[in-house]
């Protein structure tokens, strides 16, 4: 994947309070009207966008061959599956990622997390693009309907900070948020971390495609390699994509603080062997 590390501090937002006021229990914050002014904004430092779950070059030849290959008298699926083994099921098809980011915060009291919004465009420099924005709602552990939508959880007062209304065009169901994934080996959450006062918090957020929109785009890639895939022969298929958004965090009853990250290019090389994904 070609990605690079990059600092981005793009801008930030005081935003009206939606949810719970997460900080209730830092007498700093509540003592007087200034707080929320008197604090540093945090620093966004991307880390990189993983593939954790994918089909395997040979399950993605197979699912499209029979689709681009058009041999003649209707042999295209027999064909096919010589070459490359049956036609795999959408489910097989599943995609999914995890965006991964530093959050570096300078103020002596600590913040946490309120909501993310994240917006993924693949093949962002063809005709045939495909954009995917949501946000992932956190909230405090316990609290019941944790990761439901709420409207303005993604929503910031100014127009130099990016909101999931920015992204209207995005495909439904194209990006999906799993959560955050904080812990190897554990299911994602959707329960708001804190960044402690004075440090730094590595924060994994995963998501995955709707299979069928993303198959529908990815699908440029086998038509670009008819030939190959009708001679038998192995096509390298490699995503491009794009990223960004906004990481918004609770200041309490005064409401919230929002830092804009990317927009960040990579690639994804579809895997030989396949990711089957976190168990």
């Amino acid at each position: 994947m070609k990605t690079s590390a990059l600092l981005f501090l793009l801008g930030i937002s005081l935003v009206g309070l939606s949810g719970c006021a997460l900080l209730a229990n830092l007498p700093d914050l509540q003592a007087g009207g200034n707080a929320v002014a008197a604090l540093t904004p945090p620093g966004i430092t991307y880390l990189g966008a993983d593939l954790v779950q994918s089909p395997s070059q040979t399950t993605l030849a197979a699912y499209y061959c029979p689709e681009v290959a058009n041999l003649p008298f209707g042999a295209s699926a027999a064909v096919c599956q010589g070459f490359f083994g049956p036609r795999p099921s959408l489910v097989q098809m599943s995609f999914a990622f995890d965006l991964r980011f530093r959050v570096s915060n300078p103020n002596n009291v600590p913040i946490p997390l309120a909501s993310i919004l994240t917006a993924s465009t693949v093949f962002p420099q063809a005709t045939s693009t495909a954009l995917g924005a949501v946000c992932t709602q956190l909230c405090p552990e316990g609290q019941p309907g944790c990761g439901a939508n709420d409207p303005n959880a993604c929503q910031a007062s100014t127009r130099d900070i990016r909101s999931l209304s920015d992204f209207q065009g995005a495909a439904v169901n194209f990006l999906i948020s799993q959560g955050l994934a904080m812990a190897v080996g554990q299911r994602p959450t959707f329960v708001a971390p804190k960044v402690s006062a004075a440090a730094n918090l590595d924060v994994v957020v995963r998501f995955s495609f709707g299979p069928e929109p993303f198959v529908a785009v990815v699908k440029q890639l086998a038509v670009q390699s008819t030939e190959q895939l009708k001679q038998g022969r192995m096509p390298n298929f490699q995503i491009p994509f794009k990223l960004e958004g906004t990481v918004f965090f609770d200041a309490g009853s005064f409401g919230r603080i929002a830092v804009g990250y990317g927009p960040v290019a990579g690639t994804w090389q579809v895997p030989a062997q396949g990711l089957l994904g976190p168990s």
